[in-house]
This record gives structure tokens, C-alpha cells and sequence, in this order.
């Protein structure tokens, strides 16, 4: 985890404006922040170009009279950016697998058994009947996020592989893959309205978006607000490592 420092302002008690450092830990460093930019690019760009199949033909009338120019770049877009999506999944792939950086990051993501005990007591908290729960470096609506976000990038890319080759496949295929492709596509662009959007970018402390995304950057008072079990680790490893003399 590197640290970066910039220089702040606050109001002080003279209603005058003095400088305060506040420290910066990377939580996304640059492999991590191009694959959410593909992520979300492409994901934005696939679900206009996908729905638009469900648009009322007389909508697409106010852009191509007789829909064969808007359609074909409908599909060709379509097609290009699902290879885009496809890239980044190898990429994603590649980068948890052969790097010291992608490694943790898939070891910090796995499931255990304190995602369920703290999804229990973060509910008795919600009712104010407990402390709230101390999250590591994900919390488990992070990593249900992620989880749920490959799950579903598997079965997008499956169905519409058979959809793109349909004629190498049997009707029935066909049938259930635009089924599945559809409800699928509707699932993700609801949670990524409603639960990602408020849990990164609109909810009290973030709005009006986290600048994560951006730049890679979560400030200490955000970490530990947020991350302490991890913020712990973080000034632990700083104090031990400000400890060892120069040679």
C-alpha cells in the first residue's frame, strides 16, 4: 500500500484558512483502474446498443426513417465492444493470476466466514442493536459485487456467443440464450443503478462520487472509517518499516 501526502485547507477556530497534510493510501493502482474504465465503458455502451432491440420501432424512426443504418451500427457497435469486454476479462484474468499485486487482491476478495458473521451484525447495527462491523480491505457487499459481477460477465459472454453464431446451433438454443441474455442484462444495469451507484458514488460521505475510480486514491480518514481492520495493518506495517535503519 503506497502513501501519497497533499496539503489540504481547513477553517480554523479564527475563521482562518490553514494548511492541514492529510495522507492518501492507493487502493486502485493503474492495472485496476484501466479494467473498471473497460468495465464500465463497455458495459455502458452494450447495454444502450442491447436494450435498443426492445425500443418501439417507432422510436427509432426519429433517427433512420427505414432503421437499416441505425440497426447496423447498433449491431456493429455491439459486436465491437462485446470483444472489448472479452479482452478485459482475459486481462483481468491474467492480472490475478501472474502478479503479486492481482494475487492479493484475489486473496482479499475470497469469501469467509467473518462476511457472514459481519453481514449478521451490520443488520443488528441497521436497527441499532450492536456495534458496527469492522471491514478488511473488502467488505462482503464488495465482494458479493464481484462475485455476482464475473458470474454474470460468464453467462452474458456464453449467450451471446450463441447469439452471435446462431446459425451453428439448434433453434432451441437460440431461443433460451436471448432469453437468458436479456434478463441477465437487465439484472446487472439494476444493480449497478441502484447498489453501485449508492454504495460508491451517492451515499452520505461519497456524494457526490468517490474520486477512487479516478485517481486510485482513498484518504486515512476515509480508510479507517470505512476499512480499519485494514487501516490497522496499513499503520502497522508503516511503524515497522519506519523502524529498520538505513544501510
Amino acid at each position: 500500500m503506497t502513501i501519497r501526502v497533499r496539503e489540504t485547507w481547513t477553517i480554523g477556530e479564527a475563521d482562518a484558512y490553514t494548511p492541514k497534510k492529510e495522507e492518501y493510501y492507493i487502493r486502485m493502482n493503474i492495472h485496476e483502474r484501466i479494467q473498471h474504465h473497460l468495465v464500465w465503458s463497455s458495459f455502458v455502451i452494450l447495454a444502450i446498443t442491447g436494450f435498443m432491440v426492445e425500443f418501439p420501432e417507432e422510436w427509432l424512426r426519429y433517427f433512420d426513417p427505414y432503421r437499416e443504418t441505425v440497426f447496423y451500427w447498433r449491431g456493429l457497435l455491439h459486436r465491437i465492444f462485446a470483444v472489448v469486454m472479452i479482452i478485459n476479462i482475459g486481462y483481468q484474468a491474467l492480472y490475478l493470476a501472474f502478479s503479486k499485486e492481482g494475487r492479493g487482491y484475489f486473496l482479499s476478495m475470497l469469501p469467509e466466514l467473518k462476511d457472514a458473521k459481519d453481514f449478521f451484525q451490520n443488520m443488528a447495527y441497521y436497527l441499532q442493536r450492536g456495534e458496527k462491523p469492522l471491514f478488511d480491505r473488502f467488505n462482503y457487499k464488495e465482494k458479493l459485487e464481484y462475485w455476482t459481477g464475473w458470474i454474470g460477465n460468464i453467462i452474458i459472454t456464453v449467450t451471446g456467443f450463441f447469439l452471435w453464431f446462431q446459425e451453428f446451433f439448434p433453434k432451441f438454443i437460440f431461443d433460451l440464450s436471448i432469453l437468458i441474455h436479456t434478463m441477465e442484462a437487465i439484472l446487472a444495469s439494476s444493480a449497478i443503478m441502484v447498489w453501485h451507484f449508492y454504495e460508491v458514488h451517492l451515499k452520505p460521505g461519497k456524494f457526490p462520487m468517490s474520486n477512487v475510480w479516478l485517481d486510485g486514491k482513498i484518504s486515512e480518514h476515509e480508510l479507517e472509517e470505512e476499512h480499519p481492520l485494514q487501516y490497522e495493518k496499513v499503520k502497522a506495517q508503516t511503524i515497522t518499516s519506519s523502524q529498520i535503519p538505513d544501510l
